[in-house]
């Protein structure tokens, strides 16, 4: 009652709850943050058609306010700061820091090509890793990234292409 009043959200008793819980609880119904997930859980597992149905339900309710809300937020230059620390870690093992490191290493170029050019949609350059050990190696320009992954990685596919562009060369000399 008194966090009701006090409008909080939830409150700690210090006792546990019916089923052994030491856990916060919500101050709407008194039920323990514990046990709601778990049944929460349980409806997932036991009834998912229910789920996403409720879900998709909620979201076509929602929708105009929770794109307005990611609007105004990555707006902010910390959210965006946050969310690209973020998907590096994820998808690489490296934060912004070492990508900064690597980007200054790189004379703020292309690891291939040399060019200044960056990712036209992020204004960032790529992040090249090695598919099968996850490795960074470096990070390229759109087109030197785009070129690797058309030629799989394949040092002897792209010593072929090599040799392909220095015969047709010579040819062109020969006329």
């Amino acid at each position: 009652l008194e966090a009701h009043e006090k409008n909080i959200s939830h409150y700690f008793t210090g006792k546990p709850c019916l089923n052994g819980h030491l856990n916060k609880r919500r101050t709407s119904d008194g039920k323990c943050l514990s046990c709601d997930s778990e049944y929460q859980k349980r409806k997932r597992k036991n009834r998912p058609e229910d789920v996403s149905r409720m879900r998709k339900a909620y979201y076509e309710r929602t929708r105009e306010h929770q794109l307005e809300l990611r609007r105004i937020n990555y707006a902010k230059p910390e959210v965006k700061a946050a969310k690209r620390n973020k998907d590096l870690i994820k998808n690489y093992g490296i934060n912004t820091d070492e990508y900064e490191l690597m980007l200054d290493s790189q004379n703020n170029s292309c690891a291939i090509c040399r060019g200044p050019k960056t990712n036209n949609r992020t204004n960032y350059f790529d992040v090249d890793h090695c598919h099968k050990s996850g490795k960074v190696r470096g990070l390229l320009c759109s087109k030197c990234n785009l070129g690797l992954g058309y030629f799989q990685d394949n040092k002897k596919l792209m010593l072929l292409a090599y040799n392909y562009l220095e015969d047709s060369e010579n040819d062109e000399q020969k006329l």
